[in-house]
């Protein structure tokens, strides 16, 4: 960050063109390809440098300090009777976390303002100094133009083991003034797609102290910006995707700010709740159609899988929530955990159909083997049945209904005793449910079941997936 313009001639810079000299000498740092990103310069083009400046000693160095006393420096003064020019760069050093409950982000950063006070002009002096570095207790000295963090929820300097201050005064006036910091801002959470969100967490500058008449303050036109740790965007539960910054006016009270603001956009990384969210319910929903693989008969069994299974959902999805913010809307795990609960509770819904279409069928059995006992333990049925010849059954074997009307035969002439009187009507029509009574049984819902359960849950998993990530991917 420490850019060192030493040639002579940058002290007659001009203001506007002290930002192009900085971007030149960044360009050339960068282009550099020797192992050593910091080398030095030779001594061969210090010697030109220096030819014709002053060397700086001890005694000469206290005579610049004296610019920043009170006797030579008001630092309640603006710098300037126009508005000042402030230019911000901030440097990402690592993001280190993302916090749903309190909806922030925590971030130590790099924050730069460089600003111009011509009472600070030291180039008349000839020094061969390209600029001057100072303790950070020197801060209180001059004047500042108060940049800070309006919308952070806490910034603290980090001392390590002295405030990390940078205070540089250039010959021709120009200060700059970095610190580093470690801060909390806030997060606009939507956990609508949780756990395939995408959040954006912002940072915004202001000078609290002046309004825009006294202060215009304005990104460094190159690199405003940057994040050169490739480390610093990939956090355990997130990455960075991108970051935006921008500029806009706001109107307080008393009069127009300028404002700074700096977005940063993140998509969270789901493995985690995939391994302990997503896969547990697969098991949960799997482990609910074992019961149609079980004999119907065996109902304490299926029902011990079917409400095991349910709580066992209902315990992971509690799991998951408790490390959520409460939030008002529908997430879409909440659909998950909702759909694979709704598998679960219709397989006990199919167990209770075959319970009751056994329950059916057993009493139909029931009365069937009371209709036998009673029919061939009736004395008056047993007689009649002894004198019906073979060859003319009875239509009640063929589902009629036939009933004796003349219990005594006729004697005819020949001395013969006729059958007695039977009048058979139609056979009755069976009634719907004891039609399908015989056709649907349990081991047929269970066939059908164990087919159609699985491609309605593969259906539910395509049109989930499909669409959650979709929408993950396409928002912007």
């Amino acid at each position: 960050m420490l850019f060192q313009i030493a040639d002579k001639q940058s002290t007659s810079i001009r203001p506007e063109d002290f930002t192009s000299k900085l971007r030149g000498a960044y360009l050339q740092r960068k282009l550099k390809t020797k192992a050593n990103s910091g080398e030095r310069l030779t001594q061969k083009s210090r010697n030109t440098i220096h030819r014709n400046c002053i060397l700086v000693d001890d005694k000469r160095r206290k005579q610049l300090i004296q610019l920043f006393s009170e006797e030579n420096y008001d630092k309640n003064n603006l710098p300037s009777t126009n508005h000042t020019k402030v230019v911000v760069e901030l440097t990402v050093q690592s993001i280190t976390e993302i916090s749903e409950f309190s909806s922030s982000f925590k971030a130590d950063v790099w924050f730069s303002q460089i600003w111009q006070d011509p009472r600070l002009d030291f180039s008349s002096f000839n020094y061969c100094l390209s600029n001057l570095s100072l303790p950070s207790h020197k801060l209180n000295s001059i004047w500042t133009p108060n940049v800070c963090f309006v919308n952070s929820k806490n910034v603290r300097i980090h001392a390590s083991p002295s405030e990390n201050i940078l205070l540089l005064v250039f010959p021709n006036g120009t200060v700059w003034l970095n610190y580093r910091v470690s801060l909390m801002g806030p997060c606009f959470l939507d956990l609508s797609l949780f756990p395939m969100d995408v959040q954006q967490c912002n940072l915004v500058f202001e000078s609290y102290s002046y309004n825009s008449a006294e202060v215009n303050i304005v990104w460094r036109d190159w690199e405003p910006v940057s994040i050169p740790d490739p480390n610093a965007k990939r956090l355990p539960d997130f990455e960075l995707l991108s970051h935006a910054n921008t500029k806009f006016t706001l109107l307080y009270t008393a009069g127009l700010w300028d404002q700074l603001e700096v977005i940063f956009k993140f998509r969270r990384l789901y493995g985690f709740y995939i391994l302990q969210a997503y896969m547990p319910t697969y098991l949960s929903v799997f482990i609910s159609w074992i019961a149609f693989w079980i004999q119907t008969s065996a109902l304490p069994a299926r029902i011990t899988l079917g409400v095991s299974s349910l709580m066992a959902l209902t315990f992971q999805f509690g799991n998951v929530v408790k490390n959520l913010p409460r939030v008002s809307y529908v997430k879409a795990l909440d659909i998950w955990m909702f759909g694979c609960m709704g598998f679960i509770f219709l397989s006990l819904v199919e167990l209770a159909v075959v319970g009751f279409f056994d329950k059916l069928e057993s009493r139909r059995r029931r009365t069937r083997r009371t209709k036998d006992y009673m029919l061939v333990h009736s004395d008056s049925e047993q007689q009649w049945l002894s004198r019906i010849p073979s060859r003319t059954m009875p239509q009640e074997m063929f589902g009629g209904d036939c009933r004796i009307t003349s219990s005594i035969g006729t004697r005819l002439s020949n001395g013969s005793l006729t059958s007695p009187r039977m009048q058979c009507s139609k056979p009755k029509k069976v009634t719907k449910i004891e039609d399908e009574g015989r056709i649907i049984s349990g081991e047929f819902i269970d066939d059908v079941s164990a087919k159609l359960f699985p491609a309605m849950f593969l259906a539910f998993n395509l049109f989930y997936w499909f669409y959650y990530i979709g929408l993950s991917v396409s928002r912007p």
